[in-house]
């Protein structure tokens, strides 16, 4: 009696292995179409499926929903889900979804995001499918297909966490920080810094759309919502907790008044030079660091010292995430600009930067601002890097 009890043979369990339909491709154009029409959260649980696994992707995905504002939400059946891929039974299903924003999380909300996204799904022996989980196919992960979301606004900044963020760091205050720090070099700054902490590393990749193996070295991206398309008022930033939570606080605080400034000066997407959007971006979130010079370029002087000094202005090339010496190149192009402040000024270091960001010509920005060339910008920074790596141990 107690082996009969423990198998409950008479119940239908998740794990029996369940034919796919022959209708499936019909089956799941309505049921995601039923999954877009659902007005509350017991609709939406209840279309999503039977199983356990069902239930609980769907009370997630639709508290998620809640807290980001989604609007508009359209889930449109494309291909698939009529071939078993796994021993479960389970197949995917490619779905184009679509949806806005809400402003509670200081974003446009006319903006419609859409990304291709796989859904797993297993037929049901009472016949339809549960949906039980999603990845991205093209493009980015919804933010509310990605885990658990909690939003926390403050003064100038919101925090999305997912999953509970990256917990080792208090991104909310470096969020506020970053925001202030920026209003400090950059005058009439408008608008929120808004950050995506996700949990882990892998949520990240889904999350601004990019392979794992091309963001293991990135702290932070400052990227559009959906990872293509949308306005700069669409622009967020999204942490590596992999990377991120490793820094000290005087790091990490860096990286975000870093991004922080890619956000609130527009460059996503600019076809400005790396160089002067790097450059730029460090030379504000540098701007009051008390660190030795020998911390905030250590790696750039020491190739200086070992006889390796750039003999030109860094490229886009240089910046390629999988590179080698990435630090160093960057910590190169904010030499530039710390020595443009020390010589001419913080304003005059901001009106050449919005001239290139506003797409003034490299050489003329150059000129207007300072009386320089490029070869001219060139060799003195050379020399500054020179002079620099003698000077500091």
């Amino acid at each position: 009696m107690a082996l009969l009890v423990w198998q409950r043979p008479w119940q239908e369990s998740d794990d029996a292995v369940v034919g796919i339909p022959a209708d499936a491709p019909s089956q799941l154009t309505a049921q995601f179409r039923a999954l877009s029409e659902a007005g509350t959260e017991a609709e939406f649980v209840a279309t999503a499926g039977t199983s356990r696994d069902a239930k609980a992707f769907a009370r997630q995905a639709w508290r998620a929903r809640e807290a980001l504002g989604a609007q508009a939400v359209e889930l449109r059946y494309v291909s698939g889900g009529d071939v078993a891929d796994r021993a479960d039974g389970s197949a995917q299903a490619t779905v184009d979804v679509s949806w806005r924003a809400g402003d509670e999380i200081g974003l446009s909300d006319t903006t419609v995001h859409t990304s291709s996204v796989v859904f797993r799904v297993a037929p049901q022996a009472d016949g339809g499918f549960s949906v039980i989980a999603a990845a991205p196919r093209e493009g980015a992960l919804p933010i509310w297909l990605a885990g658990d979301v909690a939003v926390e606004r403050s003064s100038g900044s919101v925090v999305i966490r997912v999953d509970g963020g990256d917990e080792a760091l208090p991104v909310e205050t470096m969020a506020t920080a970053a925001r202030a720090a920026v209003a400090r070099v950059v005058p009439g700054t408008k608008g929120d810094v808004t950050v995506v902490s996700p949990h882990t590393q892998t949520q990240m990749a889904r999350l601004v759309g990019q392979p794992l193996e091309q963001v293991r070295q990135i702290a932070a991206v400052t990227t559009r919502l959906d990872g293509r398309g949308g306005t700069s008022a669409d622009t967020v930033i999204v942490l590596n907790p992999t990377v991120f939570s490793t820094m000290d606080r005087r790091a990490a605080q860096v990286v975000l008044t870093h991004e922080a400034t890619h956000l609130l000066t527009d460059a996503v997407g600019t076809r400005a030079e790396s160089w002067v959007v790097e450059g730029f971006a460090d030379f504000v979130a540098l701007h009051d660091d008390s660190a030795a010079l020998a911390v905030s370029a250590g790696q750039i002087l020491a190739e200086v010292r070992a006889g390796r000094a750039p003999t030109r202005l860094p490229t886009a090339a240089d910046f390629d995430a999988e590179g080698h010496g990435l630090g160093a190149v960057y910590e190169s192009a904010w030499m530039i600009f710390r020595m443009l402040g020390e010589r001419y000024g913080d304003a005059r270091v901001v009106d050449f930067y919005e001239a290139v960001m506003a797409d003034t010509p490299l050489d003329s920005a150059l000129a207007t601002s300072f009386g320089l060339t490029v070869a001219e910008l060139t060799a003195e920074w050379r020399a500054y890097l020179a002079k620099s790596a003698s000077t500091v141990s």
